[in-house]
């Protein structure tokens, strides 16, 4: 009697501690199912869970009919109006190449560089800015370009680039609320 009931009781502790195994062993996994689930969420790895950049510049940006309505209610002449919704477009694919190229590559940062003919609308740029691809995902309005005739380009910033000494990397914040004091499009530069 004794003996069954020692037999017993093993039998109940081996059945415990599989049960007890089979818990642990399923825990971890679900934990694991939820740590790639944030790392997909962050990654340019899995550029795929990104929203992709060229949605959310059309939903920021004017459409190529509204440019060419705007354009003609200026009155410019069609050369040069097709001139800009070119220039335009060029610029719209440039962006959206470079930042599923860095999608790609695992690029989690982005700076944009200003050109000449922006110097004086991007205000809301610091000379060393810096924006992250969360920021695009959620904020595409403060990827060039910012009106007709701009001629600022994003480029991937990576982690071993060096400031140019004006106080180091900034960060491009909203000035109130989601605002980043991007300009209007509506003019030319």
């Amino acid at each position: 009697m004794v003996i069954a009931i020692i037999v017993a009781i093993l039998v109940i502790i081996l059945a415990l501690a599989c049960y007890g195994v089979n818990v642990v062993v399923r825990g971890s996994a679900k934990e694991k199912e939820k740590e790639e689930a944030s790392k997909i969420a962050v990654s340019g790895k899995y550029a795929a869970a990104l929203r992709p950049v060229a949605d959310a510049l059309a939903e920021k940006k004017p459409s190529k009919a509204e440019l060419d309505e705007w354009l003609s209610l200026q009155g410019i002449g069609e050369e040069k109006k097709n001139k800009y919704l070119e220039s335009w477009q060029k610029s719209i694919d440039e962006t959206i190449k470079t930042v599923n190229d860095g999608d790609a590559n695992g690029v989690t940062a982005y700076r944009v560089v200003t050109g000449k003919r922006d110097k004086e609308i991007c205000k809301f740029l610091h000379a060393d800015n810096f924006i992250t691809r969360n920021q695009i995902s959620k904020n595409a309005e403060i990827l060039p370009p910012y009106c007709l005739g701009s001629d600022s380009v994003v480029v991937p910033k990576l982690p071993w680039e060096k400031s140019d000494g004006t106080g180091g990397w900034k960060s491009v914040v909203p000035e109130k609320g989601e605002n980043y004091g991007v300009p209007d499009w509506r003019q030319i530069v």
